[in-house]
C-alpha cells in the first residue's frame, strides 16, 4: 500500500508541474493547484500512517491532523474551481474565506490537543467526522447542480458542446462521491459498531483515493484540456457562456421586447438563412454568430428558437446537420466518404457527437441508416 501512496503522490506532483509549467496560469489553474497540493498532503499522511511507529512525532501529528480535517477544504476548493470555469468574470473575494472556517476551526481544535499533549474526547472527534462528511456531501451537491445549469446554458449557445460541458468535472465529483460513500461507510462501521475496518475505517477509502488520483492522471495525460483551464481565456472567448445569457433561458422571456410579429419575422429569416447559407455546416457555430448573420439580438434569436421551433440552439442546429448527413448518405456522390467524413462535412466535429445526434433525431445509428438506405 505504501508504494501505491508514493506512486499516487508522484503522479499528483507531476500534474501540478504540468499546470505550473504553463506560461499563462489562469485563476482556475491556480485553484486546481491548491486543491492538488491538499491531495499531496493527504497522501503524505497516509504514508506516515502506514509507515510510522508510535508515538508519532510532532511533525507527523501535524500532517496527520491536517489530513483529518482537510475534507473541510476539499469541498470548497472543488466548488470554487467549478465556479471559476462556469461563471463569467469570476474572481476570488474575501467572502469565500468563510467557506474554509470549518477547516480552520477543526485544525485549531486538533492543534490544541497536540500541543497540550491530551487526547481529544471521542464525542468531539466523532462530531468532527460527521460534520466534515456532511460538508463534503453538501459541496458535491452544489457542484453537480452548478454543472447541470452550466450544461443547460451551453446547449442554448453552442452547436458543438465537446469540451464545453465540463463533463470531466462531473467525473471528478462522482468519483469523490464514491470515495465519500466508501469512507463514510467505513468510518461509521468502525466507530459506531463492533465491525473492525482496517486503518480505523479508512483502509478501503485510502485505496479508493489512490485509484481516483490515478484516474485523474489518466484523464490529464490523455485529455490535456482537462487540466488546461485557459480554454476560457477571457470574456470574449466563444467557449464560455456569457453572463447575460442567463436571461436567455427564461421560458417566458419577460420584458424581452419581442412581440409575436417580430418573432415570426425572425423565424422566417432564420429558416431562409438555414436553407440558403447553411450556417450549420460551420463546426463552431454559436448563437452569437448566427444572431450576427441575421442582425438580431442573441436573446431574441434564442427566444424564437425555443418558443417557435421548440428546441434549444444545440438541438436546432444539430437537427439540420443530421438532415444534411442523411442526404449525403443517400447521394451516390458521397459514397467515397466514410461516415466520419460525412459527419465532418455536415458540421459535426467528432464521431461521438455525430452518433448521439443522429440516434436522437432518427432513432437509428448512422450505420443502421446507411444499411437501410442501401
Amino acid at each position: 500500500m505504501q508504494y501505491l501512496f508514493v506512486a499516487s503522490g508522484s503522479l499528483t506532483l507531476f500534474i501540478i508541474a504540468l499546470i505550473l509549467g504553463r506560461r499563462n496560469k489562469s485563476l482556475p489553474n491556480r485553484i486546481l493547484v491548491v486543491w492538488l497540493i491538499v491531495f499531496v498532503a493527504n497522501l503524505i499522511s497516509l504514508f506516515v500512517l502506514y509507515e510510522a511507529t508510535l508515538p508519532f512525532s510532532l511533525g507527523q501529528h501535524l500532517i496527520l491532523e491536517f489530513s483529518e480535517v482537510s475534507i473541510f477544504a476539499h469541498g470548497p476548493l472543488l466548488w470554487l474551481y467549478t465556479k471559476s470555469l462556469t461563471e463569467e468574470g469570476f474572481c476570488l473575494k474575501w467572502k469565500y474565506v468563510y467557506h474554509f472556517i470549518p477547516f480552520g476551526i477543526g485544525y485549531f481544535l486538533f492543534l490544541i490537543q497536540i500541543f497540550s499533549n491530551t487526547e481529544m474526547a471521542s464525542i468531539t472527534r466523532n462530531t468532527i467526522t460527521i460534520l466534515k462528511m456532511s460538508s463534503l456531501l453538501a459541496y458535491l451537491i452544489l457542484v453537480l447542480v452548478n454543472l447541470k445549469e452550466h450544461r443547460t446554458h451551453v446547449a442554448h449557445i453552442f452547436s458543438n458542446v465537446e469540451h464545453k460541458n465540463l463533463g470531466w468535472i462531473s467525473f471528478l465529483s462522482w468519483g469523490i462521491l464514491i470515495i465519500w460513500f466508501i469512507a463514510g461507510s467505513g468510518l461509521l462501521l468502525d466507530r459506531f459498531t463492533a465491525i473492525v475496518i482496517p486503518q480505523y475505517g479508512g483502509g478501503i477509502a485510502h485505496f479508493a483515493i489512490c485509484l481516483f488520483i490515478f484516474l485523474m492522471g489518466y484523464f490529464g495525460l490523455n485529455q490535456p484540456s482537462v487540466f488546461i483551464a485557459s480554454q476560457y481565456p477571457d470574456s470574449h472567448s466563444n467557449t464560455r457562456p456569457k453572463r447575460e445569457m442567463a436571461k436567455v433561458h427564461s421560458l417566458k422571456y419577460k420584458n424581452s421586447g419581442l412581440d409575436t410579429k417580430g418573432s415570426k419575422q425572425i423565424q422566417a429569416a432564420l429558416l431562409e438563412l438555414m436553407k440558403t447559407a447553411k450556417p450549420y455546416l460551420e463546426k463552431e457555430l454559436t448563437l452569437y454568430n448566427l444572431a450576427e448573420k441575421l442582425k438580431v439580438q442573441p436573446n431574441h434569436l434564442s427566444q424564437v428558437i425555443n418558443s417557435l421551433e421548440g428546441k434549444n440552439f444545440f438541438d436546432f442546429i444539430n437537427m439540420y446537420r443530421v438532415e444534411a448527413a442523411k442526404e449525403k448518405i443517400r447521394l451516390g456522390d458521397y459514397q467515397n466518404l466514410t461516415l466520419l467524413g460525412i459527419a465532418f462535412e455536415s458540421g459535426f466535429n467528432s464521431k461521438a457527437s455525430f452518433n448521439r445526434a443522429f440516434k436522437k433525431f432518427t432513432c437509428q445509428t448512422p450505420t443502421e441508416y446507411k444499411k437501410d438506405t442501401n
